[in-house]
């Protein structure tokens, strides 16, 4: 121990037993790159420090203990953070963890803890320990489900404790995830893993020692169970083993039978995505003309970095080198590797009002877009699904791994990517395409043709099993109907966590076909149901004279929430969930507290009301986004309260809907003939 002197005091002597002893195994170094091929030591600086490195890269690793840093990439091109690539390593997650997974997008992989763990088994050889804390998405991710699956063969024995902590979910979920146990640190689950090879062993696979440590505890609880476990050895009193299964799941496996079911890739001639637009405050706007503001301000800067570029290239023109090049300010621009890459090609952009459409962005939230390839970085296949003069109707679900709970929404009009939360990342089910004279270009003029998106092989299907009178349309509303039975999305709970869903075949069809015709009657109209007649609805200006302006300031909403009140048993102030203080001189009440069963995600259709019609700034860019310019735009200043009571009405006869589905007897044979 060391102590610092102050100016003109002398050095104080370190206290018996705890003076300052030098540690010669400490080494200053970039630990992934020091093991790569085309490493080089730096024997000028820090040689000492370099020689410690080289003595320790040929010694037997037996050990390693660690909190490797959790970071997948950056979250902005304007953050100039991307991660350092390290080829071997990169290469050993490739022809492991990447060729094994099942998953389309892996760039999750080279998530640097997940680089930590992989670099750690390649350096203990045939026998050793691994013990980190570390990000736990890993332990029921569809993303890896080829890692697990190596894990389990290359160890024999696994340890994990499960600390959770997910502070991406929401509502009942987020409550039962607890404190996150690096406080502020830390935004995703956390899991210390122990992994353990030993020399010549058979077992195969690995034994999983598996410890939750519970629902709805703060971080200084979850501390003191890791304390009092005290080892491995203490959490053996709670732990169950798993044995994982062909998939690769260690939690929440999946069933069998869910892959004899027709998936919906068979079922739908197009699966996309929704719109990813890498720049949401910048594309989306509830007013169409301070969206186009928003797009003329950041076109300037993007064309003048074109000039700049075109007047002095750069040698470097990687995503690295394009973004130390252009103006990183990002309350002008929002940068993505579509639009750095735009910047090296040269082509000016222009801004033109008629690319501006209509957006689900999220539940009974529209929004107007920018749909442009150029300002979305990923459009999938949308431009073949919607534009100024073509009406559809998609089938959002949330999407494979995602943080929220599986969720099927109607929507008539582009669906964000995250349309019912972000990190639901949904997969988009289309009833029609159409086809355009240029689709990659966003072609939103006329269409050439419209084609049905049920598949032949589907109809065939559905018709050996019900007969010839089953149509393309039955089958759409099946489906819908079928993804909002409860049973099914409990039974198959795991199989839609990991999986795009299939559709299995029951003994009596048409209850569900009805269903899901009711059902996409209610969330396509929910603009023009009845209101629920919530006490305070019919409140009006005194006057009766106010001009238009002074309506559209009276239903003016800042920001709604429930009112608090104490609770009787608890003491603790609550929200009153039968109320809505809608502004500072409308309070709503009535409401039922069965219409707070329709859920969307992690979150009720009445609270992501409440959620999304607030004046939001955005603190990167200062954008403003005022959903009271919608009311604006669709000329009714009631448009927001009349829509909050309208949700009302359109939840509670959802789950009378739901209520009234038959139980699910799927039928022995699935592939009828």
């Amino acid at each position: 121990m060391t102590s610092i002197a102050a100016p003109g005091e002398g050095k104080r002597a370190a206290a018996p037993g705890h003076e300052y002893v030098e540690f010669p195994g400490l080494i200053l170094t970039d630990t992934f790159q020091s093991w790569e091929d085309d490493d080089r030591q730096d024997l000028d600086v820090f040689p000492e420090n370099n020689e410690r490195l080289e003595r320790l890269k040929k010694l037997p690793i037996t050990v390693i203990v660690g909190n490797p840093p959790y970071s997948s990439g950056q979250d902005s091109a304007n953050d100039n953070n991307a991660n350092e690539r390290y080829p071997g390593l990169d290469d050993a997650i490739r022809i492991t963890y990447a060729e094994r997974s099942t998953a389309q997008l892996k760039n999750k992989l080279y998530d640097s803890y997940i680089r930590a763990i992989k670099w750690a088994t390649l350096r203990i050889k045939d026998r050793g320990v691994i013990a980190f804390v570390t990000n736990g998405g890993f332990l029921d991710s569809n993303t890896a489900d080829g890692m697990r699956k190596t894990l389990a063969e290359e160890f024999d024995s696994i340890h994990v404790y499960n600390l959770r902590g997910n502070a991406r979910t929401a509502g009942e979920q987020r409550r039962k995830e607890g404190g996150t146990v690096f406080d502020a640190g830390s935004r995703a689950t956390v899991a210390i893993t122990v992994l353990v090879k030993k020399p010549h062993s058979t077992a195969d696979p690995a034994t999983i020692h598996y410890t939750d440590i519970g629902d709805c505890l703060s971080r200084e609880q979850k501390l003191n169970k890791v304390a009092g476990a005290g080892s491995v050895g203490g959490l053996e009193p709670h732990s169950v083993k798993i044995t994982p299964n062909a998939h690769g799941d260690w939690l929440n496996q999946r069933r069998d039978d869910f892959e004899t079911f027709i998936p919906v890739d068979s079922t739908f001639s197009v699966v996309t995505h929704g719109v990813n637009t890498g720049r949401d405050a910048w594309v989306y706007g509830s007013s169409s003309s301070a969206l186009m503001d928003s797009m003329r301000r950041c076109s300037r800067v993007f064309n003048s970095e074109v000039d700049r570029w075109a007047a002095a290239p750069q040698a470097d023109t990687s995503d690295q080198g394009m973004i130390r090049f252009v103006n990183r300010d990002s309350a002008q621009i929002s940068w993505s590797s579509n639009l750095l890459q735009a910047v090296r090609r040269g082509k000016p952009a222009l801004v033109a009002s008629d690319r501006v459409i209509v957006s689900d962005y999220r539940p009974f939230f529209k929004q107007h877009l920018y749909f442009d390839p150029l300002w979305n970085s990923r459009t999938g296949a949308n431009a073949r699904l919607f534009g100024p003069s073509r009406t559809n109707q998609v089938i959002y679900v949330v999407g494979m791994s995602s943080a929220v709970p599986f969720t099927p929404l109607m929507a008539g009009d582009v669906p964000n990517l995250h349309f019912t939360g972000a990190g639901s990342g949904g997969a988009v089910l289309p009833r029609w395409t159409y086809t355009t004279h240029d689709a990659e270009s966003l072609d939103l003029g006329e269409e050439t043709g419209l084609t049905d998106n049920i598949t032949d092989q589907a109809l065939r299907h559905f018709a050996s099993a019900y007969g010839e009178k089953v149509t393309k349309d039955d089958i759409f509303f099946y489906v819908y109907g079928l993804l909002h039975s409860p049973e099914y999305r409990e039974t198959y709970a795991a199989d839609l966590k990991k999986m795009l869903p299939r559709i299995p075949l029951v003994e009596d069809p048409w209850p569900f076909v009805e269903a899901g015709r009711k059902l996409s009657e209610l969330h396509l109209g929910y603009e023009t149901v009845t209101p629920y007649p919530l006490d305070g609805l019919d409140v009006e200006p005194v006057s009766t004279s106010s001009t238009s302006d002074e309506r559209y300031d009276f239903f003016r909403v800042q920001k709604m929430a429930f009112p608090k009140v104490r609770d009787p048993e608890t003491k603790k102030l609550v929200a009153d969930k039968t109320r809505v203080i809608y502004n500072s001189h409308i309070e709503l009440g009535g409401i039922p507290e069965g219409a707070y069963r329709y859920m969307l995600g992690s979150r009720s259709a009445i609270e992501w009301i409440l959620d999304r019609y607030q004046v939001k700034t955005d603190k990167a860019s200062g954008i403003v986004n005022d959903p009271n310019d919608w009311s604006r735009e669709v000329s009714d200043p009631r448009y927001i309260i009349d829509l909050l009571a309208r949700i009302v009405t359109v939840s509670l006869e959802t789950m009378k809907v739901v209520d009234n589905l038959p139980a699910l007897a799927i039928r022995e044979d699935q592939n009828p003939s």
